[in-house]
């Protein structure tokens, strides 16, 4: 996890004891991102549950899984005008993004099985994500909020009317497909994301160095 106050995670000169720097942004774009990630969330969640309920003919509860997609599908919307011409973003403002999405994710597992629901993985992207780009207090908040999801999922869920484990306690094929689905997943989604993080991090530094060369120009005219 990054230390308190990154640029990479607000903005350049949000540190404290230092002017800010109005023109940077990064903090904007690292949030453009989550906001891409809750796009391929949303589709992916509308796509499982139409092929599990309506191809696979498996019994869910359309109604509350649904509600809970359209709700997702608000706040994104509400966050890609919010921040639309925003630049200064908090890491308290991106936290309550990862909060949310985790939210909405652990709803879904809940009524589709809880922990033994393979896809239970995905929390994977929102800790590693939430390590790059939150400082340190708001990192481990986060991951204590999905430790304690996962944890509620395993006594608390609805059970799919679909047998996934063998009386033996042997993962039947349904899981061990969802599983590598849901691995394939977590490994693109990571890959990419942390990728245009990098790439966010490499403008900021440039954009860094560029000032310093002036402002040392500058120091040098006035001498």
């Amino acid at each position: 996890m990054v230390d308190a106050y990154d640029p990479v995670v607000v903005t350049i000169g949000e540190r404290r004891g230092a002017a800010p720097l109005p023109d940077d942004p990064t903090g904007r774009r690292n949030m453009r991102l989550l906001i891409q990630l809750r796009w391929i969330a949303l589709i992916g969640q509308a796509a499982a549950i139409v092929f599990v309920g309506w191809v696979m003919g498996v019994a869910l509860p359309m109604r509350e899984m649904g509600l809970a997609v359209c709700g997702l599908l608000v706040f994104n919307l509400f966050s890609l005008i919010r921040w639309r011409n925003e630049r200064r973003v908090s890491a308290d403002a991106l936290l309550v993004a990862f909060l949310v999405d985790v939210v909405v994710l652990t709803v879904q597992l809940y009524y589709s099985g809880g922990a033994r629901n393979p896809f239970v993985y995905l929390y994977l992207v929102q800790v590693t994500l939430g390590g790059v780009l939150l400082p340190v207090r708001q990192g481990w908040a986060l991951l204590a909020f999905v430790v304690a999801c996962g944890a509620l999922l395993a006594w608390f869920y609805r059970p799919l009317p679909l047998s996934l484990f063998d009386p033996g306690g042997t993962p039947e094929i349904p899981y061990l497909a969802g599983l590598l689905i849901c691995l394939l997943i977590n490994a693109a989604l990571i890959v990419f994301f942390l990728t245009r993080i990098g790439r966010n991090r490499r403008d900021r530094d440039a954009r860094l160095a560029a000032l310093r060369q002036r402002a040392a120009e500058e120091e040098h005219i006035v001498r």
